[in-house]
């Protein structure tokens, strides 16, 4: 290599080349190009082993669009206190305002200290998430969601907005992907790894990109395909039994049954060669699956002995689907040196949130499911960052965060405290949690929870608040946090409608997204 392009910085090189005229081209012609530049650099510059540089990104989505105006909860002497006592009618939580539906003042939500702001609480089955908040390590993005560009109440009828707004599908889309004006290509999750795998991941052995809760968009579309896990582990081969116990002996030989047999052949087959190109990409797939199983199966069993994650979330009741999809996450960030990558995205979800009927009986319920997860995998977290066994893992390196469709109208849809629900609205609330974060505060702006105010959708919407951060910021202070340099073409290009925008980067701007 020559001494002039050895001295040249990335971002010279970058400068030096096409990048101007890639941004006008389509996307997936830019990540690749960038992905070939990025790996270069890192060719060039060397690379780090597990654990030295190690982040991990961990995504929880709740799916049905989450009522987080019961989640966050103006209390006592919050000047919007009366507005949600009075407005949310049945489905609101006691709130310390006295009213026809909470004759004696009560104030059943978990008071919590933000600072500079009047007293909030959060649902009481948020134990774990206000003790998280308290101690510094979880914070909240408030009003948040899709949006092509910035929109208020006054420009509602004349700016672009989200395609299909008030759409399931359509808003999770946009979601995961933060491009709310043209139709689906890939999800955000899915342009980072596409960019950076080759860079952050010189050694590694699966994809940096994880799955605990099947397909999803967030993390589809691109080069660098997702692998999936189940809540115990990798997926098997179908057919041959619970992890090929019908088709295998406990030292991995196979067994003399017909399954065993049968697998055998499978296995031998799977190693041909093959000429034609269809027959060889179907073998290569499986022998692929075989092999990211047994990298998977490593890395869960090699959590260090002094942390127990069994206990850990027996201790937390955490007991539910997302919470197994979380032990999951938590088993392969202690087995990440199997994985051989530096930076992991994880995705797990939990659905049940599209509570147009029977809230009250739905929304306790998921939120402590949701709770005692997130309690669980916080814990656990910490209890790796203590191990003396894991010397290279502290626990500023795992970020986590929780989006969902969108939030819920501000006024139910019917005065039966059984019946009553809330239908399909904007702008809402997600926390972020994890060593790095800057918890014990609320970043983005406040909405005013009046209807027909200045944040509401016109029209009678009953309580849709338009969002003053978009996904696009909140993704952004994300990716940024993961590695991707602040106003860099990789970020452009993971982000392209970021500039519409106030810039979430600068700490004394107006954005207010300092989270990390």
């Amino acid at each position: 290599m020559s001494k002039i392009l050895k001295n040249i910085s990335r971002r010279q090189f970058l400068k030096a080349g096409t990048c101007g005229a890639m941004t006008i081209g389509p996307l997936v012609n830019t990540i690749a190009q960038l992905s070939l530049i990025n790996s270069a650099a890192a060719s060039a510059l060397g690379t780090t082993t597990v654990g030295a540089d190690y982040k991990a990104l961990v995504c929880i989505f709740l799916r049905g669009g989450c009522d987080m105006n019961n989640v966050l909860i103006p209390i006592t002497t919050n000047p919007q206190a009366d507005s949600y006592a009075n407005d949310r009618g049945v489905v609101g939580i006691p709130n310390g305002i006295t009213t026809t539906f909470n004759p004696t003042g009560a104030n059943d939500t978990l008071p919590i200290t933000v600072p500079g702001a009047d007293p909030f609480g959060l649902h009481p089955n948020l134990g774990n998430l206000k003790a998280m908040f308290d101690s510094g390590e979880a914070g909240f993005i408030t009003n948040v969601g899709t949006l092509a560009e910035p929109t208020d109440k006054n420009g509602y009828s004349t700016t672009s907005l989200p395609k299909q707004l008030f759409s399931h599908s359509n808003q999770v889309t946009q979601w995961m992907s933060s491009i709310s004006d043209k139709p689906y290509v890939s999800g955000w999750g899915s342009r980072v790894a596409d960019l950076y795998h080759d860079t952050w991941n010189m050694n590694s052995q699966t994809s940096m990109m994880i799955t605990a809760s099947g397909n999803n968009q967030f993390m589809n579309g691109g080069i660098v395909n997702p692998y999936s896990v189940t809540s115990s582990g990798s997926i098997s081969l179908a057919n041959f039994g619970s992890n090929y116990d019908s088709a295998l002996n406990p030292d991995g030989s196979y067994k003399t049954s017909s399954t065993g047999k049968r697998f055998e052949a499978l296995e031998r087959i799977m190693q041909y060669s093959h000429a034609h190109i269809l027959e060889e990409g179907y073998s290569e797939v499986v022998r692929s699956a075989r092999a990211n199983e047994a990298i998977i199966n490593d890395a869960i069993l090699a959590t260090p002995s002094d942390v127990d994650f069994d206990q850990i979330w027996l201790n937390h009741g955490a007991d539910s689907d997302v919470a197994s999809e979380l032990k999951s996450v938590a088993r392969l960030i202690a087995g990440r040196e199997c994985l051989g990558n530096n930076r992991q995205i994880f995705f797990v979800d939990l659905g049940g949130f599209d509570n147009h009927a029977g809230i009250n009986g739905a929304l306790p319920g998921l939120l402590e499911d949701l709770d005692h997860a997130i309690g669980a995998f916080n814990a656990g977290m910490k209890a790796l960052d203590a191990s003396p066994l894991d010397a290279n893992f502290t626990y500023d390196k795992v970020t986590t965060f929780q989006a969902s469709d969108f939030n819920r109208t501000w006024t139910p849809n019917g005065t039966d405290f059984a019946s009553a629900g809330t239908d399909h609205a904007w702008g809402s609330h997600s926390f972020v949690f994890g060593g790095a974060v800057n918890g014990g505060n609320f970043y983005g702006t406040y909405p005013d929870l009046s209807v027909g105010g200045p944040d509401d959708v016109p029209s009678g919407s009953r309580g849709r608040w338009i969002p003053t951060t978009s996904v696009d910021q909140f993704a952004a202070v994300l990716a940024n946090w993961f590695g991707v340099p602040a106003n860099s073409s990789e970020m452009q290009t993971i982000f392209p409608n970021l500039d519409r925008f106030q810039d979430p980067f600068d700490i004394s701007g107006t954005a207010n997204l300092g989270f990390l």
